[in-house]
């Protein structure tokens, strides 16, 4: 049975997430939800090489004009018609069509199907974002109430089960917030998620990493951290450093070596 991992990897925009990914065991399958991989030079190499696949969601996040979200009243209780945006259905097609597939893709253009080694859900944050705008349509609602909190809250459960159970490395990005006790005013970094799902996304990872970049003579620097710290909640189960290079190839390389 083959031994797959799963991480969470957090951290800011501009931070290394979606480069570190490409790192994984290949091919790399990217779930898109940002629909930014195929801009992203630096990674256009193992693109065309075939490394990295993006399946992209291209739907729009609302399918309201602009005009028309900007005038709707948000009295409680209002009810508003709208039609339904297809972002978050496209996610849940693709996810089940590779548990129908045991992650085996066609790649189209006479190439030969691949069995998918990683896949990456890039990112969780903009997921959270089409999730809710489908549960306002679906419900007629101008706001989030307490019982749409809640659904969406299920949604994001059965996602994260159904794609750990995917027979690949599992691999979900997410921006981070900054959060302040008002008692304490001890500040903290979390996932930038709705609602109670940050705070417990961690428990369905073996590993949670917190990307960081630091700048110097105007050379940026990119670390991951793997053991966090008294801001950041990170863990492994691997005997790793607290910072290493944000490589998940040398993390794997080096696993594989012991376990031969």
């Amino acid at each position: 049975m083959e031994n797959y991992f799963s991480c969470l990897l957090v951290g800011p925009w501009g931070s290394g997430k979606s480069t570190a990914a490409a790192t994984a065991p290949k091919p790399v399958l990217y779930l898109d939800m940002d629909n930014k991989l195929h801009k992203m030079v630096n990674l256009r190499p193992m693109i065309e090489k075939g490394d990295l696949i993006q399946w992209p969601i291209t739907e729009s996040l609302s399918m309201a004009s602009l005009t028309r979200l900007a005038t709707l009243q948000t009295k409680m209780g209002a009810k508003v018609v709208f039609q339904r945006p297809q972002g978050y259905l496209k996610l849940a097609e693709y996810i089940e069509r590779l548990a129908a597939s045991k992650c085996i893709i066609d790649r189209g253009n006479g190439k030969p199907s691949v069995k998918v080694a990683t896949v990456v859900l890039d990112s969780y944050t903009t997921t959270n974002e089409h999730i809710k705008r489908l549960l306002l349509a679906v419900n007629s609602s101008v706001t989030m109430t307490q019982p749409l909190w809640g659904a969406q809250l299920t949604n994001f459960e059965s996602l994260n089960n159904e794609l750990l159970r995917l027979p690949a490395n599992i691999i979900i990005i997410c921006h981070e917030k900054l959060d302040k006790d008002e008692l304490s005013g001890k500040i903290s970094y979390r996932p930038l998620i709705d609602g109670q799902m940050s705070s417990k996304i961690g428990k369905d990872f073996e590993e949670v990493y917190a990307m960081q970049k630091t700048v110097m003579g105007g050379v940026a620097k990119y670390e991951m951290m793997t053991i966090g710290d008294n801001m950041r909640a990170c863990r492994t189960s691997r005997d790793l450093p607290a910072i290493v290079e944000p490589d998940f190839g040398k993390i794997y390389a080096k696993e594989k070596e012991k376990t031969n």
